[in-house]
């Protein structure tokens, strides 16, 4: 968009009217992307002002299906990284950090015992391929979501 240097967001995983290559931080931040119709989440909840910055100003999670946000105590969750079970004390924080919708209709004892890195996870090249945790935090607390290839 601008041909500044610096660090480039593929946009190979964003939606809208346009197709880019990529965007810089710089003009990702200054909401370059709404004037586009392009968008890099999804936000269903809050001002609007809230949501432009998720969907217009914030970097996509390295995700192919799920690009909803989590939205807690009345705002957005700031994304930490892609966790493995060092992230946890244990199984039930692990379970406990999902919205009860997952913790209802998904099996994330499963998950913790069988997809869940047992390692940190330092790069997208560690991730595990069939289950990706996302981790996110609001307020203190720890708040997940997951995403299966």
């Amino acid at each position: 968009m601008c041909g500044k240097e610096g660090i480039w967001f593929d946009g190979g995983g964003f939606y809208g009217a346009k197709d880019i290559d990529c965007i810089c931080e710089a003009c990702l931040s200054e909401g370059k992307l709404k004037e586009l119709e392009i968008e890099t989440n999804e936000a269903f909840e809050g001002t609007d002002e809230q949501k432009e910055e998720i969907v217009f100003r914030t970097p996509a999670l390295p995700t192919w299906q799920d690009r909803c946000w989590p939205f807690r105590d009345g705002d957005y969750c700031v994304f930490e990284k892609i966790a493995s079970k060092v992230d946890f004390t244990n199984k039930e924080e692990f379970i406990s950090s999902f919205a009860k919708e997952d913790q209802e209709n998904s099996d994330l004892s499963d998950i913790w015992e069988n997809y869940l890195a047992e390692k940190p996870i330092t790069s997208i090249e560690d991730g595990n391929y069939d289950i990706s945790i996302y981790l996110f935090t609001r307020n203190g607390k720890k708040h997940c979501t997951w995403d299966a290839s």
